[in-house]
């Protein structure tokens, strides 16, 4: 008797740890949409570039770091990438914005990473890495 119950206490908390882990947005979308608006929270760094420049280098950086290009728009000046689901993460959003400043042709960018699901220790944070690909292109101020 002792043994069923404690059997059936196991199955049930095991079904409540794997369901209420984490939530995961409905529409990934959304969750890119989410990234965007932490704007002002990533690091920024200013370039010695033109934005034109910087923008270019910024889309073979993403495909150099493995990142998805999930969406961009060069007039608001963002780009939006994720990484997928993998062994020890569930995968982030970044958000990179990038803003002419000045009138010398230089150039700012941010990158906000946010992991894509609460629960997610071993997400990397891309900052550091996009910023030192593009800090090997462009002389930063």
């Amino acid at each position: 008797m002792r043994r069923r119950t404690f059997l059936a206490w196991m199955a049930g908390a095991g079904t409540l740890a794997a369901s209420g882990c984490a939530t995961v947005a409905d529409d990934p979308r959304k969750s890119l949409r989410d990234t965007r608006a932490e704007r002002g929270t990533g690091v920024i760094v200013n370039y010695a570039a033109p934005y034109d420049q910087v923008w270019s280098a910024l889309a073979a950086i993403m495909k150099e770091l493995g990142l998805k290009i999930a969406g961009d728009n060069k007039a608001e000046g963002y780009m939006l990438a994720e990484t997928g689901a993998a062994v020890f993460s569930r995968g982030e959003r970044i958000a990179v914005f990038v803003e002419r400043i000045g009138t010398a042709g230089n150039t700012r960018v941010e990158v906000v990473s946010k992991r894509a699901a609460g629960m997610n220790a071993a997400a990397s944070d891309w900052a550091p890495k996009i910023h030192e690909k593009l800090g090997q292109r462009f002389r930063r101020l």
